[in-house]
Formats: structure tokens, sequence, C-alpha cells
């Protein structure tokens, strides 16, 4: 038997097994790539590690990458974390500098394969560095309280940054987050990110934060209540009478306009606590209103004290 019969018969042996099995690898293969076949751009930021003295002028803002991988690998990528670090070979801080970018160069994307690179080729432009100390800008407000108005202190009130000469000598000031005031109705206190001017490289904003505090003010006003009746807080089964003098007392509160309209939709009540009192006595008592809890009302009440007797009988 020649070798042509010889490879002719280890084919035909058990030939439905080997097809089956060069078919199987066929969908393996095809079930691998695509798995692996899924596509997302993103718009990376790009980092400059120059050498001392030495500020970034210009530079492009972002490039575009196509990163190519599983969808559970490419689910895990953060924009957050991934970033383009290049290093230029500049010294010169008034030159320019043409730099290709490589795969490497793409921090953040361990395993994902990179597919496309636009721009691949970018132009930065350096200067001289300068440090300088800027004033912070009011915090814009976002949106508006439920009551009042807002009221802001913020501190530290300078940062000291650093940069490009010809970006930063003539600006004298620096902007924040915004701070979200929408719906509030109680003063809070909140952290802010200090940002970088526009179109400004730096390499050190410090401090990087400032502690803002909001105030929620609430416009006060005082509303009369002219002869309150008095009335009498006594104890379980205490069935006397007893007389108060004057009868009726003027009553002022004073608190936001929200606050005074909802109490005033109901009676305002004037009262003498009369625990502990006997029949034949004179007890000069205050005079205290109901004022609802959670509330931040005060009142003024004319005169601030009775004379209370028990009545006997």
């Amino acid at each position: 038997m020649n070798n042509l019969e010889k490879l002719k018969q280890i084919m035909m042996n058990n030939w439905k097994l080997k097809l089956l099995a060069v078919v199987l690898a066929v969908l393996v293969v095809y079930e691998i790539r695509e798995a692996t076949s899924f596509e997302i751009p993103y718009d990376l930021p790009i980092k400059a590690e120059v050498g001392e003295g030495i500020a970034i002028l210009d530079q492009p803002k972002t490039i575009r990458v196509l990163f190519r991988g599983s969808q559970e690998d490419l689910r895990r990528l953060s924009q957050n974390e991934i970033m383009i670090v290049i290093k230029p070979k500049a010294t010169d801080p008034a030159g320019s500098e043409k730099i290709t970018i490589k795969s490497g160069d793409i921090r953040g994307a361990p395993g994902i394969r990179v597919m496309k690179i636009e721009p691949r080729v970018v132009t930065i432009s350096f200067d001289r560095e300068i440090e300088k100390d800027l004033a912070i800008t009011k915090p814009q407000i976002i949106g508006t309280p439920l009551i009042g108005k807002v009221e802001l202190d913020y501190q530290p009130r300078t940062v000291k940054i650093r940069g490009s000469n010809l970006r930063l000598r003539n600006k004298e000031e620096i902007g924040t987050e915004p701070v979200d005031v929408d719906g509030r109705v109680e003063s809070f206190s909140k952290t802010l990110r200090v940002l970088p001017p526009r179109d400004t490289q730096v390499s050190l904003i410090e401090p990087a934060e400032i502690t803002v505090n909001v105030n929620i003010v609430t416009e006060s006003i005082t509303r009369e209540w002219k002869n309150v009746k008095v009335c009498g807080i006594v104890p379980p089964g205490f069935n006397s009478e007893i007389c108060f003098s004057p009868a009726s007392v003027n009553v002022a509160l004073k608190g936001s306009l929200e606050e005074i309209d909802n109490i005033a939709s109901n009676p305002v009540v004037a009262f003498v606590d009369c625990n502990g009192m006997v029949a034949g006595v004179v007890t000069t008592l205050p005079v205290q209103v109901h004022i609802p809890a959670g509330t931040d009302i005060k009142a003024v009440v004319e005169p601030q004290t009775v004379r209370a007797e028990v009545s006997s009988r």
C-alpha cells in the first residue's frame, strides 16, 4: 500500500466524527472572534510630562482612541482613569515638538487592543513656567432654595497656581465648581473643586478645593393678635374655676412668612401652667404661646404675666 492510499484510508476512517470536529472548531473560532470584536471609541485627555521650568502652552485637548475587546473588558474601562501620557524631550521653553502617539502611551486600559489613534501625531508648544497667586471668585449659585435667599461665605479666598507665563500673566481670578441650592430649606457646607483657567494647562493648583458655607436666610415678619384669651392648663380631675387678670393678652409672633401664614391658619393659643395652684391663693404666672414644633417662631406676649386665682366654691 503506497502513501497516498494510506492517507486516504486515514481520512476515511471515522470521517463523520472528523467532519464534526472541523465544524465545531470553525464555530469556536467564530464565537471567539465575535466575543472579542466589540469596539468602542474614547476621547482621551493628554498629560504631557515636561521638565522643571517648562510649561505647556498649547496641545490638543483630547485624542480619539478606538478600543477592541470583549464586551466585559470594554465595560471595565473607566473614562476617568484612561489617559494618554507623553514625555516630550523639549528643553527650550519657547519651542514646540511633534510627538507620535503610540499604544504604549495609553494608561488605564490594560489588555485592551488599540485599533486606531486619531490624530496619531500631535504638536506640543512650550512656554516658561511661572507661579502666581489668584483670587477665587464667588461660586456660582444654581437653583433656588425652597424658602428664603442664599448668602455664601467661602475659604480660602486665594490659590497658588503654576503654569504658562503667556496664559497666566494677565489673569487675576480663578473660579470653582457651582453650588446647587435648588429646593434647599436649611443652611449647609460643601467642598468645591477649584477649576483651572480655560485653555490653560496647569501643573499646580493649591489648594485644589475650597469650603463654602451656604446660609439659607429667611425674611422675618411680625404679626400681632389682640385680646387673645388666656387659658389654664390644669391637672386631670381639676374641676375648680380659675380667674385670670387680665383675662386676655396681646401676642406678637415673629418668623418667616411661610411659618407665620401656617400658624395663622389656626387660632393662637395663650396659656398659663396652673399645676400646683390652691384655692384662695393669688399667683403671678408667665403666659406662654403654643408654637408648633420644628419652627423658628419667636413669641412676644404683653403683658408677660397674669394674676391667677382658683375660685373657692
